[in-house]
């Protein structure tokens, strides 16, 4: 059996739990932390995933309100610096719904 993906989920609202249950995947709760301190949530969090019975192959980035805009700047980081990979990122803001940011990435 394939394990789940790890979400990283910046939020002040929830523990996450509600989340994980809800779509099957491994969920580590970074609630609202400054950068660069949620920059290292998603790298120890990258580092540990299979300890955590996650595919470290499947990391997923995500938040809402506030943390919506952090989780964009860290993923934004990450992929600037190469590490960790970031396959997708979801951005849930009340005002606006739920934002999904596909993996792939054209340059021209």
């Amino acid at each position: 059996m394939t394990a789940p993906p790890l979400l990283v989920w910046f939020t002040d609202n929830s523990s996450g739990s509600d989340l994980a249950e809800r779509s099957g995947v491994v969920v580590v709760a970074a609630g609202l932390r400054e950068f660069p301190a949620a920059r290292e949530v998603l790298e120890w969090s990258a580092a540990h995933a299979a300890s955590l019975g996650a595919d470290p192959r499947q990391l997923l980035v995500g938040g809402d309100g506030a943390g919506a805009a952090l989780a964009a700047m860290v993923a934004s980081y990450a992929r600037e610096q190469g590490w960790p990979p970031v396959r997708e990122v979801t951005l849930a803001d009340g005002r606006t719904g739920v934002m999904e940011i596909g993996g792939t990435t054209r340059r021209d």
